[in-house]
């Protein structure tokens, strides 16, 4: 069970300008960063490649450049960085999960077999899904407190 998740600052501005950069088309990526007991550390988004299919209604992350940078990551932090959980825009639309998303999130999470981080930004604000596991639905964190680390959401 996680109880909370800690986005260094940095993160929540980096979905919320390619949000922005590349509307009105989706954008995403992954999120990388540490597990922690309870709790998730997201260090860092990628943002959108050329590899990348984007339209309106949908962004398909292609593996190509976002592995190589987890991989990078992973192994230059002797492989405590973990692929925490993936970030996509609804450009102009409600940060809530779409059913595609709800059904990608939980393949994401049995394949993973371990809770999983899912932001939606609509360029204005980003909401924050947490699918713990494949038997329940997405739980939606809420802000709860800022200091110099970053910003914390719980539920």
């Amino acid at each position: 069970m996680i109880d909370g998740v800690l986005f260094d600052h940095q993160v929540l501005e980096i979905m919320l300008k390619a949000t922005r950069r590349y509307s009105p088309l989706e954008a995403g990526g992954l999120l990388l960063g540490f597990r922690k007991g309870r709790h998730l550390h997201v260090i860092e988004a990628t943002t959108p490649y050329a590899w990348d299919s984007q339209s309106r209604v949908s962004f398909i992350r292609s593996p190509k450049a976002h592995r190589m940078r987890a991989l990078r990551l992973w192994k230059e932090s002797h492989k405590r960085v973990d692929w925490l959980g993936e970030w996509h825009s609804h450009p102009g639309f409600s940060p809530n999960p779409s059913g595609i998303d709800n059904r990608n999130w939980k393949q994401l999470v049995r394949h993973h077999k371990a809770p999983m981080v899912f932001p939606i930004c609509n360029g204005r604000t980003t909401a924050i899904w947490l699918q713990q596991s494949v038997r329940f639905r997405p739980i939606r964190f809420e802000f709860t407190h800022q200091d110099a680390n970053g910003q914390l959401f719980a539920s």
